[in-house]
């Protein structure tokens, strides 16, 4: 497999994941504050709320102004002034101010005026950055008209002495009262919108541009000790069962991944540990059917061919013993046939022997094919022609191949009384492939179509992907013609499942 880069690992996009989501969720909040921030300078009425709330608690200080009989007029613009920040600071006993001034990118600007109990202006004063000076004239529009009457009718909630004008700008109307409650007059603020859209638009742009580096720095740094120390965790859990998974993939399945409880890493253990003690289950069943299947064969073999070769050759033995006296001739030929069914008996024995144990079979597939034909023909004395147009595949397909010819070919050598073999392996079509074996034997006779040898023959090319097994009367030669027929797949992927090899063979 080819090797990671770093910031294609796990490791790393999680960190990097972690930074990200850091400066969107401090991004998304920097725009929740400032869209929160320009709805109250640009649109809320909270704005005004909060301007009426703060005149009410300062408007107290007009009143001994207004008690006078006239009301001082003079007076009240001395307080006024003061009042607005532009005059000298009060002594510290002045405890009350009417502060209306609003300062968000700048001093506000507006005017406040003063109207006696029955809403008669007195005076104004307009304030600015520049400073207060007296208004010329106070004329309440039909919004301050609606503010003027609550607050001369006694109303105290600043809910209902506030609000936002039609062009941004701001509108209070508060009542004056003196000790006893009683409503002496009111005052009105008219102030012009705090800032303008595009005011607050360079102040967000000027915002961003001076806290944008510490932003992205510190979350950046954030989200990498984060993203650390969860990517940390996750390793640690994954490390285990990468290192089961390895073992298992190598048939050590007794190998357990160890995971700490308490996430679902550990579930996923338990899982695949389950799975591994399952599949380990699996492998050692499918060994014992593999081995009674092999015991079942070679007593099926034993009998059928060293047993009886065995019998024939006892019996041959007790012929000769009761003709050696009165015929030896005879008992002569009786030694010799059985001194050939003892021969024939060695060479089975032999040939069972070596499928028990056979040589290593070396090279590039097919070769071990060749190589097992060329043995069984030098062992039988049977001709074999060999032809071999495959190209690699998966070790399991390789593996049971060999032994449907190996089946195949001893029951050849054992029943059909073959001088020549023809065996064939290549392509019959789009991804399939098919091995033959055929022979000039006397085939198949009728009692032993349902013999165990076939059985497995059929048995093993029916478990290969897409397996057929038949048997037909040859058609290169004139005996028995037996077929396994399976898909090989692209030979991309073909390729994938072998093992690099050195290419050779024919």
């Amino acid at each position: 497999m080819r090797p990671l880069r770093p910031w294609q690992r796990l490791q790393w996009r999680l960190t990097l994941a972690c930074v990200g989501a850091t400066l969107g969720l401090a991004l998304l909040l920097v725009v929740v504050l400032l869209a929160l921030a320009g709805n109250y300078l640009l649109r809320s009425q909270g704005m005004a709320v909060d301007v009426a709330a703060e005149a009410l608690a300062k408007a107290g200080g007009l009143a001994p102004a207004l008690a006078a009989r006239p009301p001082d007029v003079d007076a009240m613009e001395r307080i006024l002034s003061r009042e607005l920040g532009q005059a000298e600071a009060p002594p510290p006993s002045q405890e009350n101010a009417l502060e209306v001034e609003i300062r968000l990118g700048g001093p506000g600007a507006g005017t406040v005026g003063v109207l006696d109990a029955k809403g008669a202006p007195l005076m104004a004063v307009d304030f600015s950055g520049a400073g207060v000076s007296r208004a010329e004239g106070f004329s309440p529009s039909a919004e301050e008209a609606v503010l003027i009457t609550r607050a001369l009718s006694g109303v105290t909630a600043p809910e209902s002495l506030g609000l936002r004008g039609d062009n941004g700008g701001l509108v209070a109307a508060v009542p004056v009262r003196d000790g006893a409650g009683h409503v002496l007059g009111a005052v009105v603020a008219r102030m012009k919108p705090p800032m303008r859209p595009r005011d607050f638009v360079g102040s967000v742009l000027g915002f961003v541009l001076a806290l944008g580096v510490p932003l992205v720095l510190l979350g950046t740094a954030v989200g990498l000790v984060v993203g650390a120390l969860s990517a940390r965790r996750l390793l640690a859990g994954l490390r285990p069962l990468t290192s089961a998974a390895d073992a298992w993939s190598k048939g050590e399945l007794d190998v357990v991944a160890s995971v700490p409880p308490g996430d679902e890493l550990a579930v996923l253990a338990d899982r695949l540990n389950q799975m591994a003690g399952q599949l380990r289950a699996v492998v050692g069943l499918r060994q014992e059917l593999a081995a009674r299947e092999e015991r079942d064969r070679l007593a099926r073999d034993l009998h059928d061919t060293v047993k009886q070769h065995l019998f024939a050759a006892a019996m041959q033995l007790g012929a000769a013993k009761a003709h050696l006296q009165r015929q030896p001739e005879r008992a002569e030929a009786c030694l010799t046939e059985a001194s050939e069914l003892v021969g024939t008996s060695q060479r089975e024995l032999v040939s069972l022997l070596q499928e028990l144990r056979p040589r290593a079979l070396g090279g590039p597939w097919p070769e071990p094919l060749r190589q097992q034909v060329e043995s069984w023909s030098a062992r039988t004395g049977i001709a074999a022609d060999v032809r071999l147009d495959a190209g690699p595949l998966p070790p399991s397909t390789a593996e049971a191949l060999l032994r449907i010819l190996q089946e195949a070919l001893a029951n050849v050598a054992r029943h059909s009384g073959a001088s020549r073999v023809r065996v064939w392996l290549g392509s019959t079509g789009p991804e399939r492939q098919a091995l033959v074996v055929e022979d000039d034997g006397r085939g198949l006779p009728a009692e032993r179509r349902g013999g165990m040898g076939l059985d497995i023959m059929r048995e093993r090319a029916e478990a290969l992907p897409g397996g057929h097994f038949r048997l037909a009367p040859g058609e290169a030669l004139p005996g028995l013609r037996v077929e396994a027929a399976f898909t090989s797949g692209p030979p991309e992927l073909v390729s994938r499942q072998v093992s690099p090899q050195p290419q050779g063979g024919p």
